[in-house]
């Protein structure tokens, strides 16, 4: 079994800025995600905010042509996580 870090925090893609750089570069959000090798729902729930950026999608993000140069801070959103119970 292997451990896992515990998790710390969320992170929540920023909608608007992702839709602004794809309307300027003449995409859809159909297009960008089979870009990235996400299917088309799992993006809608990551536009949506219905599932949090996991590390693999944020790096994705991060190296992909529309979204370069563009922060991290400006992408997503992080959330702390409350203390344990």
């Amino acid at each position: 079994m292997q451990n896992h870090p515990p998790v710390t925090s969320r992170f929540w893609l920023n909608a608007a800025i992702v839709a602004g750089r794809l309307e300027a570069h003449h995409l859809s959000h159909g297009d960008f995600a089979d870009s990235l090798g996400l299917s088309r729902s799992y993006w809608s729930q990551l536009i949506h905010r219905k599932r949090s950026l996991t590390p693999q999608v944020r790096r994705c993000l991060l190296t992909s042509g529309p979204l370069a140069g563009v922060p991290e801070n400006e992408l997503w959103e992080r959330v702390p996580i409350g203390g344990s119970s």
